[in-house]
């Protein structure tokens, strides 16, 4: 069922798309004549195809034809007929048949309520149906079963579509007669004041002339010291008043001893369960008529009328208790439920029969003040009824408030200054009966469904009231908030601990929630003072609950950032939170309670917390960080005079309201010295108290030190504060984290910001500023110091770094570090992860100060090169992660090596030695970075960027930049071009193209010349020592089918890098042209004014395809689009058939082709729109499968080339290439071609001697040379090896992707052709696989490490069968065919002699290790 209403949603939103669709559901529903027949019976199916129609409809009625809204009708006109059991399929349980009338009539009412045309159709059945239910239900005759029938007025009290106009009287009488009179029977219900006294229901008997409310006498009613009295004749409303109001009891007189009382519960108990569930269902149906249609005014009295009785009777029914019932247990509570829904019910109809009244007659206004009266008098009596812990009494409370509520805000005047008066009472007898959760005020206790009543009619009430009528409004909430400071007994208490009532705990949680939810600066500044002042000087001055609560919701109200109601709140908590650190050590805090601990460690904390996560608005929120940092300076400094931990104690529970504030703010922008010297106060503490968690997995031993005081105790705190065990709330762990990725560097200011020491000591007490006895502390600053640096410098090399100096480096470097720590190191920000974002540029900072002693450069130089090995663990310790989180750590990675690279334009050559110092390391880590299009960006371009930006021209420096970029560059691409040459020649033309777009002549001159130089090939080269990917023979020749060049021209297997290059990006630039040209010519002219484009639902490719999409063209570029995408495909299709012929493709118009479809596949990533994803995903799929159907090698060339170019300009394509890749070489093994013809017995010297020489009948030659597939498989096999080494290290999916492909291609039968020729290409593919399975021991693939150690056994089976036949020489006319062969063989032979040896010393990457060149081997 559920596949069936995802379909029912697909085709609500694109009816006309599927309507044949919609036209085979209706199909499958029960026909007109079928269901008008003596006895129909319907099947499962015919139910779910009627919901689905149904369904259809409601999402989209207007849409939806005529034969859809006929089948729902029909089925409408023949519910009648489903009352009865043998309609429906056989073994269909009740439940379900009240679940499908549930959903067959919530349909049914949603689509009648969008479509008033179908809501008419609707309403012609409605009246009938509801008319022949009751009938059956009421009566129980016929052959209906009244419990279905029952099930469907139940289904449709919940979801009542339309009725005619005329049916409205006529049904409420109906179900008045059947459901509710004849259980209650009336002498006359034609005025209310003439049948109050004939009413058995009623429990009151009035004189005439006056209402029901001001009746004396009658203990049942409403007339206790409790109720209120009403003389609405007399033109006068006493309400009660005073504390009086807080205590509900029951009249004298009430209860079992009272025979009035007795035989109320006796009326009770005659009702039958049966008969009080029809009841509801009644006044439920009566509700929703009454909303629907207009109903005569007479009709409408005896509506009211019986709906008085019944709420008359309710405080009587809800004053009982258990014992004056006869009934008990389960039956009791059964009964019980049943009349309070019945109650539920009446208030919702009797509030609905009042909408129809005039707004302003007097008769009006009587009714509305007397309802009024009835509603809140019941809910008073729910307040103190037995029965007020059931779910069904809180409900009803719920629906007493919520019509109170609605009607006081449609009448206004009087009837809302009525309400607000009694609902202060209300609201305070409702919080004096709740307690708070063991007065947490940090979790949000579960005050129950009451106190949410309240919570809500009130913010309602003030809503609404604000614009009508706002004095009672403010005099409502004046009135609760006056309420905390009444005088009460408690004071009076002899006993030291005193409890404060709950109604003062609960009144102010209520004013904070009525606060955050209305947000009014008027309603806060009516509430904040009286707070503030009960805080200040009233009962709240001294340490309570009251007090904790009071705190708890001030800091709840400044959230909302009403400026001056936030600048009174901080400045209160502040100056409480510093009162509590004066008394530490006192005699009276050895004395205080421990609410004022709670307030110290908990309230204030999490006050400040609050305040932090609510503040929205950009300028108080700056305002309060600095507040907050100014807060935590105070507390630091305060905190180091004292003894102990009161440091700790202070300061740490401040943590996570700074790192919330925090959270926003971007360290990388300009920053003002003030904010910058409280960030490093904060951090300068933390280090001092030990509060930042341990920066080091293993403590380093450190140098030795010159002192003997090193065995102190101080030392051993120091000492555990960087190497840990943690020993505070694990919660300040994080904050710190957080804090560190929005503080700016600790560069206070441009030229003596550390050889100034008058700042830094004046951080600590006044003591340390004498330097007397001191030495000890800052021999163990010194120790930490040089520990936290993992002992890169020696502790008698920082003999002239004073103490604080000390504490002050040991400060920044637990900053630094921690930053990597947390996140890898990048900093608050933008959502994008870039070079700016990274960490470094925080470290690297300190380094550019100049005339910095060597002690300490020599300390913040230790600072970076910790933080980046920080960086680098953290990056190896996720290597393991997928998804997302693998995602984000290789942005991360990117991040910090494009800051490196750019680092290197610093003027600094100290600066300049680190960044490429540190750029080799992470280059060497994560190779990953060599392939990576932004970090290729960086090193190409920035450069030029960096040494033209400058402002003072100094062509020494300029010259020094571009000679260290060059080398680097050099080296970068040499690396790069000598492991993935196909991927990194393909990057570099996408940056020759970006180059020349940009028309500057410097920054193309700089590239050229690094490219001038390079050449790669298979045979002996000067640019890289050892067997790198780039020796293997298919390798290569994938690297030339990717740069453009024929490699069977080539000589000396050598490939020039530029040449080719600046060939292949001219060529990709025209075609993108092209392209670009013909869709300004289409849109110039309007298009051909063809249809709109088809969309489609494609699977999970078009999905992922669609994701890369993100601008909105317009309509012309939709069917631009579709017609070269028509073109293109059309074409591609031709080259297959006729390759499949046995034709020859013409390789030119091929190559034309596929790159004129590549473009425009690239010029549409950027869209935003979807009709087009079908036609994309067609066209990608045909991009990579056309070479492998054709499988020749000029075909395979251009699909290199092309391959090369996706996955060069579009890495969000990648895995979608690589999966299609994978799934046409699987296709070649079924299929047996090239390198898996295992079928093809005619290769070789012997076929060649047959007849004439050798035995057996001759043999016909292949249709299509063997050796052509082959090599065409070899190309193909060489991309595939660069596309490993590209993705080895950082794409786990990828990895599983060529895991599968070699997997089916060891399979345990033999799948490989015998031919001579395939030799080279077959042990390349097993040497793949050796790298694949080399691959167990890296992190990323760990979990695959038993699947990779099968493949392994595979690949060597493999590699040993194919030396089951005796070896073959086979003569090809291609240069330098049998070299490589020779090359191919061998590569293979040295990379398993070189595992076998010692897998140990293979590098990070992997690799085998290089011993020398290829050719020297051979």
């Amino acid at each position: 069922m559920e596949a069936l209403t995802e379909l029912c949603d697909i085709i609500a939103e694109n009816p006309k798309q599927f309507s044949e669709k919609l036209a085979w559901i209706c199909g499958r529903c029960p026909q007109t004549e079928w269901l008008l027949a003596e006895s129909p019976r319907v099947s499962r199916s015919h139910l779910n195809a009627v919901l689905a129609v149904a369904r259809i409809i409601s999402k989209n009625p207007e849409s939806t034809d005529n034969r859809a809204k006929s089948a729902v009708n029909d089925f409408l006109s023949a519910v009648p007929a489903s009352f009865r059991r043998s309609f429906w399929p056989h073994s269909f349980p009740s439940q379900l048949i009240s679940a499908f009338y549930c959903d067959f009539l919530s349909y049914l009412s949603s689509a009648a309520d969008l479509s008033p045309d179908f809501a008419t159709e609707v309403a012609r059945f409605t009246g009938e149906v509801v008319i022949a239910a009751a009938s059956c239900c009421g009566d129980g005759d016929g052959d209906g079963d009244p419990s279905i029938s029952k099930a469907f007025l139940v289904a449709l009290s919940q979801n009542f579509p339309s009725i005619l106009q005329s049916d409205g009287d006529k049904l409420i009488t109906m179900l008045l007669d059947q459901f509710v009179v004849s259980r209650a029977p009336l002498n006359s219900a034609n005025s209310e004041t003439s049948s109050a006294q004939s009413s058995p229901v009623s429990t009151n008997r009035y004189p005439s002339g006056k209402t029901e409310e001001s009746s004396p006498g009658d203990g049942s009613t409403a007339s206790s010291k409790s109720s209120s009295s009403v003389v609405v004749n007399g033109g006068s409303i006493v309400w009660k008043t005073g504390v009086d109001q807080l205590s509900f009891g029951f009249s004298e007189g009430s209860g079992g001893s009272n025979p009035v009382f007795r035989q109320q519960v006796a009326s009770f108990e005659d009702e039958s369960i049966e008969s009080l569930e029809k009841q509801e269902i009644a006044f439920r149906l009566i509700t929703h008529i009454l909303e629907k249609v207009k109903v005569d005014s007479k009709l409408q009295d005896q509506v009211r009328f019986i709906a008085k009785r019944q709420l008359q009777s309710m405080s009587a029914f809800l004053k009982s208790r258990k014992r004056d019932w006869n009934e008990q247990g389960p039956v009791l509570k059964t009964r019980v439920n049943a009349k309070l829904s019945v109650y539920q019910a009446v208030a919702k109809m009797k509030i609905k029969s009042l909408v129809s009244l005039e707004t302003d007659g007097k008769t009006s206004k009587r009714l509305v003040l007397e309802t009024l009266a009835l509603l809140l008098d019941a809910a008073d009596a729910c307040l103190t009824s037995v029965w007020r812990k059931m779910k069904a009494c809180e409900e009803l409370f719920g629906s007493l408030l919520s019509g109170i509520a609605k009607i006081a805000v449609e009448r206004g005047g009087q009837p809302l200054r009525v309400l607000l008066i009694r609902l202060k009472p209300l609201v305070l007898a409702v919080c004096a009966q709740f307690l708070c959760i063991s007065n947490c005020l940090f979790e949000q206790p579960d005050q129950g469904a009451l106190l949410e009543s309240v919570f809500k009619t009130s913010c309602e009430i003030i809503e609404s009231g604000w614009s009508k009528d706002r004095a009672p409004v403010d005099t409502f909430i004046m009135g609760l908030a006056s309420s905390i400071r009444e005088r009460n007994d408690y004071e009076e208490q002899v006993d030291r601990e005193k409890q404060v009532p709950a109604v003062q705990l609960n009144v102010i949680r209520l004013l904070a929630d009525l606060n955050v939810a209305v947000k009014k600066p008027e309603v806060a500044d009516m509430i904040l003072p009286l707070f503030i002042e009960s805080l200040e000087e009233g009962d709240a001055s001294a340490p309570s609950f009251l007090r904790l609560q009071l705190l708890d919701a001030v800091s709840r109200i400044a959230t909302l950032g009403f400026e001056k109601s936030y600048r009174e709140t901080v400045v209160l908590m502040t100056r409480s939170y510093l009162s509590k650190l004066s008394t530490v050590g006192s005699v009276e805090s050895k004395t205080s309670a421990p609410e004022a601990t709670t307030e110290r460690i908990e309230t204030l904390p999490a006050g400040f917390l609050t305040i932090a996560n609510g503040l929205a608005d950009t300028k108080l929120r700056s305002d309060y960080r600095h507040r907050l940092l100014s807060l935590c300076s105070d507390v630091g400094l305060a905190a180091e005079s004292k003894s102990g931990g009161s440091g700790v104690d202070f300061l740490g529970p401040l943590l996570p309201a700074v790192a919330e504030i925090c959270s926003d703010f971007d360290p990388t922008l300009d920053v003002e010295p003030s904010l910058l010297k409280l960030f490093r106060n904060l951090w300068f503490y933390i280090a001092l108290f030990g509060l930042a968690p341990p920066i080091l997995k293993a403590p380093t031993p450190a140098g030795k030190s010159t002192s003997n005081s090193a065995n102190s105790g101080s030392m051993n705190a120091a000492l555990q504060a960087v190497g840990g065990p943690y020993m505070w709330n694990t919660e300040w762990i994080i904050a710190v984290q957080r804090i560190s990725q929005g503080t700016p560097p600790l560069v206070v200011s441009s030229v003596k910001w550390l050889e100034d020491e008058l700042e830094l000591n004046a951080l600590h007490n006044p003591g340390s500023r004498r330097g007397n006895g001191n030495e000890k502390v800052a021999s163990t600053q010194r120790l930490a110091l040089s520990t936290a640096l993992g002992g890169r410098v020696d502790v008698a090399s920082m003999n002239t770094i004073s103490g604080v100096k000390a504490t002050y480096l040991l400060a920044v470097a637990f900053l630094e570090i921690i930053r990597f720590i947390s996140n890898g190191g990048i900093l608050n920000g933008d959502s994008s992860v870039s070079a700016s974002r990274s960490a470094f540029s925080c470290v690297f900072e300190y380094l550019k100060t100049p005339n910095l002693t060597p002690a300490v450069s020599q300390c913040l130089t230790a600072i970076v090169h910790r933080s980046f090995e920080t960086a680098v663990s953290w990056l190896e310790d996720r290597i393991s992660l997928t998804g997302k989180d693998a995602r984000n750590r290789e942005l991360t990675t990117y991040a910090h090596a494009c800051f490196l690279i750019k680092s290197m334009s610093q003027r600094d050559e100290h600066v300049r030695n680190i960044s490429v110092n540190l750029l080799t390391q992470l280059r060497d880590k994560f190779p990953q970075v060599l392939w990576h299009s932004s970090c290729l960006d960086s090193l190409l371009f920035s450069v030029h960027d960096n040494t033209s930006s400058t402002v003072v021209n100094d062509p020494a420096w300029t010259a020094a930049v571009r000679s260290l970029y060059q080398k680097v560059v050099r080296e970068w691409i040499i690396i790069s071009l000598s492991y993935a040459p196909c991927t990194s020649q393909g990057l570099l033309q996408d940056k020759l193209c970006k180059a020349n777009t940009w028309q500057r002549a410097q920054t193309t001159t700089d590239v050229v010349s690094l490219l001038s130089e390079i050449k790669i090939g298979t045979g002996k080269n000067e640019i890289w020592s050892g067997i790198r990917t780039a020796n293997i023979p298919a390798v290569m020749a994938a690297a030339a089918a990717a740069s453009g060049a024929n490699l069977k021209v080539s000589e000396s297997f050598n490939l020039e890098v530029l040449g080719t290059g600046v060939v292949s990006a001219t060529v990709k630039c025209n075609h993108a042209g092209e392209i670009a040209g013909m869709r300004r010519l289409y849109n110039s002219i309007g298009g051909f004014q063809s249809g709109s484009a088809p969309s489609g639902f494609g699977g999970g490719l078009q999905r992922l395809i669609s994701g890369a999409f993100s601008q909105a063209p317009q309509p012309e570029d939709d069917s631009f689009n579709e017609m070269l995408i028509a073109r293109f495909v059309r074409l591609l299709q031709q080259f297959v058939n006729t390759a499949e012929k046995g034709g020859e493709v013409d390789k030119t118009q091929f190559r034309e082709t596929c790159s004129q479809a590549t473009a425009l596949l690239l010029s549409n990533l950027g869209a935003e729109s979807k009709t087009n994803v079908e036609g994309f995903s067609q066209l990608l799929r045909l991009l990579c499968w056309c070479p492998a159907y054709i499988s020749t090698p000029d075909a395979m060339e251009t699909g290199i080339f092309i391959w090369t170019w996706l996955v060069s300009a579009a890495p969000q394509l990648v895995s979608l290439v690589l999966a299609e890749l994978v799934d046409a070489w699987i296709w070649t093994i079924d299929t047996k071609r090239g390198l898996f013809a295992s079928d093809v017995r005619y290769s070789g010297p012997a076929a060649k001697l047959r007849p004439h020489l050798a035995p057996g009948e001759p043999e016909g030659s292949p249709e299509s040379d063997p050796v052509d597939q082959i090599v065409a498989h070899r190309l193909w096999l060489g991309f595939l090896i660069d596309r490993f080494e590209v993705v080895r290290h950082n794409s786990t999916e990828q990895l599983l992707l060529l895991g599968r492909m070699l997997q089916r291609s060891t399979d345990l039968d033999w799948c490989f052709t015998r031919h001579p020729a395939a030799a080279g290409t077959f042990f390349s593919l097993m040497l793949l696989g050796l790298k694949f399975c080399s691959c167990q021991t890296q992190g990323n693939m760990q979990k695959f490490r038993s699947g990779l150690q099968l493949l392994e056994d595979r690949i060597y089976r493999t590699s040993l069968g194919w030396f089951a036949h005796q070896p073959e020489w086979y003569d090809v006319n291609i240069p330098n065919f049998c070299q490589s062969e020779a090359l191919s063989v061998s590569v293979f032979v040295h990379f398993l002699s070189n595992e076998l040896l010692d897998l140990s010393q293979s590098d990070s990457k992997g690799k085998p290790r290089e011993i020398g060149n290829l050719i020297d081997v051979v």
